[in-house]
């Protein structure tokens, strides 16, 4: 079975920036239209300073609190380079962000209890040298250790089977319970995790949500831990995980599937890889099973990004039944070649065309979001077809390679020596489907002086043409005169006469 090491650095975020424990100072990055605090300081948490607080309310606090604004790219390098320092733990060994390294430290036969507890000694000391005070955990699955070693703020190895015993003491903020659920049970005393799993099971169903449920079965040790199962390279990592109860409320199911994608975004960092869909497969009861895809457009490995989207898309899904265990699996997981925006970064304006395309297939469905792909068509609104979204370009050979060489102009017969190069025509981004057929107003300088357009005369300010298209004899023959005409209003209209009937076939947008 696998063992994990969790070195969680409370302070390493400021740390890095030079700044002293004892020093009262915050990290804080623009959140929710405002400068909120990222991470505090040990003196400043002592006034009442906690994460998600504005600086203006840090501030009212303590007035001469220090503020460090947050370099997220180079606060993730340091953390890739202290995980560096800790390769002679493990050679599976990650960055657990934003400042915790997690390690895979046995493989096939247990380590003994002393060997364990000597190894964390050993890395505890070594963060110290590196100028980081750390809480190091050994249990049975990064989860479990991270949450120790947030919690419990010391060093400790947890024997195999032993989850329920160390997590008893955590206070019940640990559970990371949804708002509703935690109030409520602070409301009815119970403080502790202790407190929660002396409930009876059966005293929790029906009287508390599903999410209550789950973390009570968890957190009692009833349900294994999630594990993953070394992969190769190109093999499709897969998780599965039965639930304690049937499950039909998304908050509760999200609990479970949380873990699991923790649990994958840790070896996808260890074997340096990112996927760009997750599959996810659901039992119901009575045997059927509903299959769930999510796209997430660029390639990541973040976990909050994947748990993200996929509460995104399960807002849109309604479950066929209770859920009585899932699966999660992504196809095809490439190498990491670089850093993921999160979801809720504020560089978000510069996301990736992949990553809008997915967010809006998983929306809308894939066949509302696609691509166009140009065709040798001599009728203006054949000349493209709709594609997938994503669809590479065929390279080598075969008619569609052909077909798409003919649009761009590559024709083989005109590539000969001296010919001159063709210009396209520019040709509208808003093509109407029917073409609107209009009115117009000409005179004998002009062949259109007015077109009415949307209720009302609009005149023309310049008209250029005309662009004869004709073809197409052989199925649906035309024979076209266009023209460009800009209005009174700043709108550009493409225009065309056809047996006497004028009709706009299309807008440029500026």
């Amino acid at each position: 079975m696998f063992r994990y090491l969790v070195a969680h650095a409370p302070t390493f975020r400021l740390d890095r920036c030079g700044w002293s424990p004892r020093q009262p100072v915050i990290l804080v990055a623009e959140e929710k239209n405002a400068l909120r605090v990222q991470a505090a300081s040990p003196a400043a948490h002592q006034v009442g300073i906690r994460c998600g607080m504005s600086v203006a309310a840090a501030r009212a606090r303590l007035p001469s609190i220090e503020t460090e604004l947050l370099d997220a790219e180079a606060e993730s390098e340091d953390l890739d380079a202290l995980t560096a320092q800790l390769l002679r733990v493990s050679p599976n060994i990650a960055p657990l962000p934003p400042d915790s390294v997690v390690a895979e430290i046995s493989r096939g036969a247990e380590s003994r209890a002393g060997q364990e507890r000597a190894l964390v000694e050993r890395v505890r000391i070594r963060m110290s040298q590196l100028g980081h005070r750390a809480h190091v955990v050994i249990a049975d699955d990064p989860i479990t250790a991270l949450t120790l070693a947030r919690w419990q703020r010391r060093s400790d190895v947890i024997l195999k089977g032993q989850h329920a015993e160390a997590m008893a003491s955590l206070p019940l903020d640990a559970l990371n319970l949804p708002a509703h659920d935690h109030t409520l049970l602070n409301s009815l005393g119970i403080r502790t995790v202790r407190d929660l799993t002396a409930l009876p099971a059966a005293t929790i169903t029906g009287r508390f949500s599903p999410s209550v449920f789950a973390a009570h079965a968890w957190a009692s040790g009833h349900t294994s831990p999630p594990t993953l199962s070394p992969w190769a390279e190109n093999d499709t990592p897969s998780l599965s995980q039965d639930l304690p109860a049937p499950v039909i409320e998304l908050e509760a199911l999200l609990f479970v599937i949380g873990a699991l994608i923790r649990d994958l975004s840790t070896r996808l960092i260890a074997r340096g890889q990112a996927i760009t869909q997750m599959d996810m497969s659901l039992r119901l009861e009575g045997g059927r099973h509903q299959a769930i895809s999510i796209r997430l457009g660029t390639p990541t490995r973040h976990a909050a990004t994947i748990l993200e989207r996929v509460r995104h898309r399960l807002d849109r899904v309604k479950l066929g039944g209770p859920v009585v265990a899932l699966t999660l699996s992504s196809p095809l997981p490439s190498p990491f070649e670089g850093r993921q925006i999160d979801l809720r970064d504020p560089r978000r304006s510069d996301e990736a065309l992949e990553g809008i395309s997915a967010r809006l297939q998983d929306a809308l469905g894939s066949r509302s979001v696609l691509g166009a792909r140009t065709t040798p068509r001599h009728r203006p609104e054949g000349a493209w077809r709709p594609v997938p979204f994503g669809i590479p370009v065929p390279k080598n050979g075969g008619s569609a390679a052909t077909a798409l060489a003919l649009s761009h102009g590559e024709d083989p017969v005109m590539a000969w020596s001296g010919h001159p190069e063709l210009v396209s025509p520019e040709r509208p981004p808003i093509l109407l489907d029917p073409p609107l057929v209009v009115e117009i107003d000409s005179s004998p300088q002009a062949p259109v002086t007015a077109v009415h357009v949307d209720g009302r005369w609009c005149d023309v300010h310049q008209l250029l043409g005309p662009e004869q298209l004709n073809g197409e004899w052989w199925s649906r023959p035309f024979q076209r005169t266009y023209w460009r005409a800009t209005l009174d209003d700043g709108r550009t209209a493409w225009l065309y006469r056809e047996h006497d009937r004028w009709a706009i076939h299309g807008w440029w947008d500026r």
